[in-house]
C-alpha cells in the first residue's frame, strides 16, 4: 500500500457506473469518503467534461463533487504529468524521485467544484473532438504494419507471441533501433526538447514507474493489432485513452474500471512493470472493498 490510507483512482467508465447507480451509489461514495483517498485522473475529468449532454455532465460532476467531500486531489493529464516528471529529472537527475514531483492539478479540482464550468459548451465540444481524434491515432498504421510483421515470423519459421509479456520480452532483447528504449527516448526527448543517450533513458525508466508504465502501454495496440495470432493470441483491445491511464497506476493502490479490455490490458502492464497496483473492475471494487453494489 502507498500510505496509511489506501488510494483509489477511477477510470471514466467507473465514474459513469457510479452515476448510473443512482441512489444505490450513495453508500459507495460515502464509503470512499470515509475510508479511502480519492485521486482523480485528469484524463478522466477531461473525458467527463466532453459528454455531449449537459444534463449528463451535471450528473457526472455532481458525483465528482460528492467524491471531493472526502480526502481527494486531481492529477494532471498524462502529457502534462510526463512533462513534469521529465523536467524534474532533466534538472536534477542525481536526486530525482518521482514521488516528490508535484503532478497535482489544482485548477481541475476547482473546476469540479464550480457549477458554471459545465456550461461552457464550446470548450466541451472542443474536448469531445479532441478525444475522438485521440482514439483514432495509430490504428491504421498498425493495420498496415501487420503483413510486414507476420512475414517476419513466417520467414523465421516462428509463430507470433500469444501473450503481451512474451512480445514485450522479445522487444526488450532487440537493439536500440527497434526496442522499448527507442520509444522511451522519443517520449523523453519530446518532453525535454533535447536528445538523451541510452544510459540516461535506462536509468530514468528504472526510476520512474509512471513513465515506464506509459512506454509499455503504447505497445499494447502494436501487439493486439499487428503481432498476435487472432485465433490463439491473448486479446487486449483497450483504446488509446484507456492505455494513457497507465500513467496513473503508480499513484494509486486500486485503479477501478468498468471496461473489460482496459482492465485486462492495464493489469498486464502493471504486472510487466512490477507495480503493486491492483487493477479491478467496478463491481469487484464494490464487492471487495466497500459495500455490496
Amino acid at each position: 500500500m502507498i500510505g496509511d490510507v489506501p488510494i483509489v483512482t477511477f477510470d471514466t467508465s467507473a465514474h459513469n457506473r457510479l452515476v448510473d447507480g443512482g441512489a444505490l451509489s450513495v453508500p459507495i461514495t460515502g464509503e470512499i469518503n470515509s475510508r479511502l483517498w480519492f485521486r482523480f485522473a485528469g484524463l478522466s475529468v477531461e473525458e467527463l467534461f466532453a459528454a455531449s449532454n449537459r444534463d449528463k455532465r451535471q450528473e457526472l460532476f455532481a458525483s465528482c463533487r460528492g467524491l471531493q467531500r472526502g480526502p481527494s486531489e486531481c492529477l494532471l493529464p498524462p502529457n502534462k504529468l510526463m512533462e513534469q516528471l521529465v523536467s524534474a529529472h532533466r534538472n536534477d537527475p542525481r536526486n530525482f524521485d518521482w514521488k516528490t514531483v508535484n503532478v497535482r492539478w489544482p485548477l481541475c479540482e476547482g473546476a469540479i467544484r464550480d457549477p458554471e464550468f459545465l456550461n461552457d459548451e464550446e470548450t466541451s465540444l472542443g474536448q469531445r473532438e479532441f478525444q475522438r481524434e485521440l482514439r483514432k491515432v495509430g490504428r491504421q498504421d498498425l493495420v498496415a504494419l501487420r503483413p510486414e510483421i507476420q512475414a517476419i515470423f513466417e520467414a523465421h519459421g516462428e509463430t507470433p507471441p500469444t501473450a503481451l509479456r512474451t512480445a514485450l520480452s522479445r522487444l526488450e532483447s532487440l537493439g536500440d533501433g527497434g526496442s522499448v528504449l527507442s520509444a522511451a527516448r522519443r517520449f523523453y526527448d519530446l518532453a525535454a526538447k533535447t536528445s538523451i543517450d541510452e544510459t540516461t533513458i535506462k536509468e530514468f525508466m528504472a526510476r520512474c514507474p509512471p513513465f515506464r508504465a506509459l512506454v509499455y502501454a503504447i505497445f499494447v495496440p502494436w501487439y493486439n493489432t499487428a503481432v498476435r495470432d487472432y485465433l490463439k493470441g491473448e486479446k487486449l483491445d483497450a483504446g488509446n485513452n484507456d492505455l494513457f491511464m497507465s500513467v496513473y497506476l503508480p499513484y494509486c493502490d486500486w485503479f477501478v474500471t468498468d471496461d473489460a479490455g482496459q482492465e485486462k490490458s492495464l493489469r498486464e502492464i502493471a504486472a510487466h512493470t512490477g507495480l503493486a497496483t491492483e487493477v479491478v473492475s467496478y463491481d469487484e471494487f464494490c464487492n471487495r472493498f466497500l459495500v455490496t453494489a
